[in-house]
């Protein structure tokens, strides 16, 4: 009887075991994709909620976009006379800096590096052609104006950054460029990117010279 116990105790083990292994039958396939396909309104769909029956909601008369509101003359576009501005159109102060400073670092350093040598992570992993040293000659030659065109628009693989920044935004890290420029790479940050942008050209100069024979 003992043996025949234990046996039978072992097979409703085994069972429970099972049992807790089989895949519920509440969780279908997919289901970590539901957030997709679950109900929701088409923003140009109509509506029975709101008074004009559609769901897109309708901007309050006199909205104006932020790009709009701003400057449209060289503050706002870059440009006086349709040519790009060669020096910051607003008065560079400290509080401009300070700003500028702490845009860079959100936006900017992450590929042009904390100091601007352009020796960033992201440019020793990217690969050609790599975001620029904004300390190069070609790049301290370019007009004001010229910057903040590129942080409006884009280049490249750069993206626009007009939503994220505004116009004066722009302004303050045009500004900062431009005193980064002239400063030595002073602070722990800036040394390894300086030294890792040496690095990174060391390699773009290798591979140019196989590239070439």
């Amino acid at each position: 009887m003992m043996p025949s116990s234990r046996g039978a105790a072992c097979m409703l083990l085994l069972a429970a075991l099972a049992i807790g292994c089989t895949k519920s039958p509440e969780r279908e396939p997919g289901d970590f994709e539901r957030m997709r396909v679950q109900q929701r309104d088409e923003p140009y769909a109509p509506s029975e909620l709101f008074a004009l029956h559609e769901q897109l909601r309708h901007l309050p008369s006199g909205t104006v976009s932020r790009e709009s509101g701003a400057d449209t003359g060289a503050i706002g576009s870059g440009t006086r006379d349709g040519r790009e501005v060669t020096a910051v159109p607003i008065e560079i102060t400290p509080d401009l800096l300070s700003l500028g400073q702490k845009e860079y670092g959100v936006y900017c350093a992450v590929c042009h590096g904390a100091a601007g040598y352009g020796g960033s992570t992201v440019a020793e992993n990217m690969g050609a052609p790599r975001p620029p040293s904004l300390r190069s000659t070609a790049v301290r030659a370019l007009p004001a104006g010229t910057l903040f065109s590129i942080e409006t628009r884009g280049i490249g693989r750069m993206p626009s950054y007009a939503p994220e920044l505004t116009p004066t935004e722009r302004w303050a890290v045009v500004a900062y460029i431009g005193q980064l420029q002239h400063g030595s790479a002073s602070t722990p940050d800036a040394r390894d990117d300086s030294l890792r942008a040496i690095r990174i050209r060391s390699i773009d100069s290798a591979l140019a010279a196989e590239r070439r024979q």
